[in-house]
Parts: structure tokens; C-alpha cells; sequence
């Protein structure tokens, strides 16, 4: 069974159209980033999965049951599906008052609130904090019982925007693995949106990459801005201050391009492999991703390269190495 089936669904603000997705289909259980630049369309997407937005045209199916977004339908909706916002509020009286709100909301016994406060803030290493008054925590302790919130009502899917976006590095380590025992534990799923590569590669490969209100394909993570410019009877675009991919033919003097980074081109600078339409990058982070690495690359632009295991192992690249980089046109899709 999916959790979430998406049909014609369009968002529109003031008339213009920010959401845009003609069929998507998330499964029960498990983990989903959604990726995307400021302006993408994650955050409206994230609140119309929440059941807090009515979106303007199309479809959306919750457990292959039809959304009518309706009062009596949204109320039992929204205990299936809670948001954890990328700047939680938690009300002036002590976190496990906090963390019971939604429990005394939903009618559950005294002991069942109690019993669930304590395993929620165990689970998120906050239970020493029980007492404490919630508005005088941190931004790493407050986005924590805000996630103690959401998995005390055992919905059926939690929803993040940005959830260490703004949080120090211990704070942003304790919560992806909090985010990881939710998943482990398949009681719910988990649905959330990040900027950064990375830490959705290390948390889910089920990645949804959003552009322009528009999905990308679940590989097109590098999108980009780019002119357009003749030179020696080729078509060029330029990406940042030193990228330029040869573009097609009918390619506009303006728009975006999204770039495939498993068909990325990578050598060492001193290798035969070099074009002379090859650019030079350094490589400033990798991580491992099940069998294959992904590689980040400054070339003006943070691109992101994804290496088979021998790929990599033939490479050796270390951080701070600089390598050659070739986008070839089979790479590009125009958006």
C-alpha cells in the first residue's frame, strides 16, 4: 500500500503556479528527502502532505483513500500526519507538558500520556529535561522535543522541514540519528526536507529532487542557472565562474539546467582523460552511499559526482585534491 499518491496536484499563489507535479507516488515505511534549492516547492509539497494546505487543482490519495480536505476528513487526517517545522514553537510551561499536548488532544488516558511522554523524550535523550520550562532551550534541545512531540502521537508519517538546519553539529549527529531509529523502528515513515546532499545521502536513497515546483528525476540533484553563448561554432553554457558544459543546438540563451551525476566525468588532472573542455574542481567532501561514493566538487559550483565503487577506487580522490572535471551533453537535461 503507498502512503501518499499524487495526480495533477498544482499549487498556485497570486497566479502564479509554485507546485506543479502531474503523478508522484511516496511508499509506507521508510525514509524520503526532499531536495531542492529555496523557491522549490519542498516546504508548499511538505504542508500539503501534512493536510495543511489545500492544494489548488488535482488529486492527492493518503492510503490509497482519495483527500477531500474537508473539516471531518482533516481532523482524522492530521493525527495520521504531524509536522515538525523547521522553526518549532514550544509553549511556556515544562517540555513533558509540551510533549503531551497532542496526547491530551487526542482523549488518551492519564497513564498512556505519561507512559508515552517518558519513552518519546528517552528516545530523543531528553528525558532529564522533563521539568524543564520549554521556552528556554536551545534551537538542537527545542527541535528535539519537537520530534519527541510528533513520535509520542505514533502518526503514521512524520513530516521535516529542514530539521538541522538550524542546529549545532552535536545537536544535527543526535538528531539524524534519531531519524534513523524512527525508521528502523517502521512505525512511521518519515518525509523531510534539506538543502544538504549529504545528510540525505546518508539517511535515505529515496530522494526527491524539486526545481521549480517541478520534480527533476530522483538523480538530477546538480541544477543550475545558465547562459547560453556560441564560440567555434559549439553551443556552450556557463555554470558559476568556470563550469561550461556543451549544450544542445536548440538550447535557450537562458534557463536551468539539471546535470545526471552518475554520468559525470572525473579524472585526475594529469591523466589522459583530460578534455579541453574539462574544467578543474576540488573535491571538498565524500561520502559513502551503499555501493557507490559520492563526491562534491567545487568547480565554481558545488557539483555533485556519483562514483561506482571501482570508479572511486581507481580515482583514489583525498579532500582537498584537485581533479578534472567533464560534464558531457548525454549528462544534461534542460528544464
Amino acid at each position: 500500500m503507498s502512503l501518499y499518491d499524487v495526480r495533477g496536484l498544482k499549487k498556485n499563489y497570486n497566479g502564479r503556479t509554485v507546485l506543479d507535479l502531474p503523478a508522484l507516488t511516496i511508499d509506507a515505511g521508510g525514509m524520503v528527502a526532499l531536495l531542492g534549492p529555496n523557491g522549490a516547492g519542498k516546504t508548499t509539497l511538505l504542508h500539503i502532505l501534512a493536510f495543511l494546505l489545500r492544494p489548488s487543482s488535482g488529486q492527492l490519495m493518503f492510503q490509497d483513500q482519495p483527500v477531500a480536505f474537508n473539516s471531518t476528513q482533516l481532523h482524522r487526517l492530521r493525527r495520521q500526519a504531524v509536522l515538525v517545522e523547521q522553526h518549532p514553537i514550544l509553549f511556556s510551561t515544562t517540555v513533558a507538558k509540551n510533549v503531551a499536548f497532542g496526547l491530551k488532544l487526542r482523549g488518551l488516558a492519564r497513564r498512556e500520556i505519561a507512559r508515552r511522554v517518558d519513552e518519546s523524550l528517552e528516545m530523543v535523550g531528553m528525558r532529564a529535561f522533563a521539568g524543564a520550562d520549554g521556552s528556554h532551550l536551545s534551537g538542537g534541545e527545542t527541535q528535539r522535543v519537537a520530534i519527541a512531540r510528533a513520535v509520542a502521537c505514533r502518526p503514521q508519517v512524520i513530516l521535516m522541514d529542514e530539521p538541522t538546519s538550524n542546529v549545532d553539529m552535536e545537536n544535527r549527529s543526535v538528531i539524524e540519528a534519531i531519524m534513523r531509529e524512527i525508521r528502523d523502528a517502521g512505525k512511521s515513515a518519515i518525509i523531510f526536507c534539506t538543502h544538504d546532499l549529504t545528510q540525505a545521502a546518508r539517511l535515505t536513497q529515496t530522494r526527491l529532487h524539486l526545481s521549480d515546483g517541478r520534480l527533476n528525476g530522483a538523480d538530477y540533484e546538480n541544477t543550475f542557472p545558465t547562459s547560453v553563448y556560441r564560440e567555434d561554432n559549439q553551443i556552450w553554457g556557463c555554470l558559476g565562474h568556470q563550469l561550461r558544459v556543451r549544450m544542445p543546438s536548440d538550447a535557450p540563451a537562458a534557463g536551468r539546467v539539471a546535470i545526471d551525476p552518475r554520468r559525470i566525468k572525473v579524472a585526475a588532472l594529469q591523466s589522459d582523460l583530460v578534455k579541453p573542455e574539462s574544467c578543474p574542481g576540488r573535491v571538498f567532501q565524500m561520502v559513502a552511499d551503499g555501493d557507490e561514493v559520492r563526491l562534491m566538487v567545487d568547480v565554481g559550483v558545488p557539483l555533485t559526482i556519483i562514483l561506482s565503487s571501482q570508479a572511486y577506487q581507481d580515482l583514489n580522490p583525498r579532500i582537498g585534491d584537485l581533479v578534472s572535471v567533464l560534464c558531457p551533453p548525454d549528462a544534461l537535461t534542460m528544464l
